[in-house]
């Protein structure tokens, strides 16, 4: 990912013609100084341009196939009206029930400390279209870093050539720096150490354990009826980003056969087209279930979300949604905000 940040303008105007070849440099550049078992055959390596929409530029690499969580299954470099392209991944995620593959994207951007990770929503589907369409997206909603035209700072043209690499390259080793500090023997240094790795396991669970979206405190709450199109307005004035879920509460409902199904529409505000709703009880989109008898319950039912960052702008979603299987007597539309630390530092 470093190669392809330090020299953006490069892999649009050669990847027509030494698209491939690049690819494999870059492969072979980042496994260096790896072994064998550590490094996946890149032989599969693909680079396909693709226009979802007027003004809109997109290479997407296809890597090989993930295995682990945060491995990546497409690179997309997105060049929205001129402006200077910003990178985007497909990360693999955590995977769902029944073992089903989560992907979510991410986008990696040069920063005068180096290269800087943000993490995403899920993506729908595990495609390169579904990548591009989120990547659009998020390029929209935020303006450019850099101006039109411009790469990232480090930015060189790539000069092509059996052994050319389309970016610089520094493979000195590091001074190593002899430390003066005593040996520190004790119970004195336990306190520091336990404090890392309390801190650093909560930041594990936060960013990568707890889930994107789970209830938390409520936001805004308006009642809802069965098939009666609704609209709720909130705000997320906050630091950085967060993500928005939109939930249905029902309080008082009735299963049928053991199951409660709903289906609808939801779409929030910028300009974002009707996302299909469908979810069920039990399902991964249910949470906070209660049983209360025969076939009655209560529980939370994950609907959507809108991924924004911190303004003071209202944000306001709408849809309609309808029980399929079951009833419900009394249910709320509920949104709450989840911030994991990468969102919070992407300010």
């Amino acid at each position: 990912m470093n190669a392809v940040l330090r020299d953006p303008v490069a892999w649009f105007s050669n990847a027509a013609t030494h698209g491939n070849a690049m690819l494999q440099e870059a492969w072979a550049a980042a496994g260096a100084g790896l072994g064998p078992q550590d490094c996946a055959d890149g032989s599969s390596l693909s680079i396909a341009p693709m226009t979802p929409a007027p003004g809109v530029e997109a290479l997407v690499i296809t890597l090989p196939a993930p295995v682990a969580p945060t491995e990546c299954y497409f690179v997309a470099i997105v060049r929205v009206g001129g402006n200077a392209p910003r990178y985007f991944v497909a990360e693999r995620g955590v995977d769902g029930e029944g073992g089903a593959q989560r992907a979510y994207w991410a986008e990696w951007k040069q920063s005068p400390a180096g290269v800087m990770r943000i993490r995403g929503a899920d993506l729908p589907a595990i495609t390169p279209d579904a990548l591009v369409i989120a990547a659009v997206a998020e390029v929209n909603s935020s303006p450019p870093q850099n101006a039109p035209g411009q790469g990232m700072p480090g930015a060189a043209p790539w000069q092509g050539g059996p052994g050319a690499a389309p970016w610089p390259q520094n493979n000195a080793p590091a001074p190593k720096k002899k430390s003066n500090a005593p040996l520190i023997i004790g119970c004195g240094c336990i306190a520091p150490i336990l404090f890392v790795l309390i801190v650093g396991g909560f930041i594990l669970y936060q960013e990568e354990l707890r889930g994107l979206h789970v209830p938390d405190t409520e936001v805004a709450s308006i009642p809802v009826q069965p098939d009666v199109p609704f609209t709720i307005k909130f705000t997320w004035n906050g630091t950085g980003y967060a993500f928005n879920n939109v939930w249905l509460v029902v309080d008082e409902g009735t299963k049928s056969g053991g199951r409660f199904e709903v289906s609808g529409k939801l779409s929030c505000s910028r300009g974002s087209r009707p996302q299909d709703i469908k979810a069920s009880l039990p399902g991964y989109a249910a949470h906070k279930v209660e049983e209360k008898g025969g076939d009655g319950f209560s529980g939370w039912i994950y609907l959507g979300d809108e991924y924004e960052r911190s303004s003071s702008r209202p944000i306001e979603c709408g849809g309609v949604v309808k029980p399929v299987t079951g009833t419900w007597t009394k249910a709320r539309i509920v949104v709450t905000q989840r911030q994991r630390p990468s969102d919070w530092i992407a300010n």
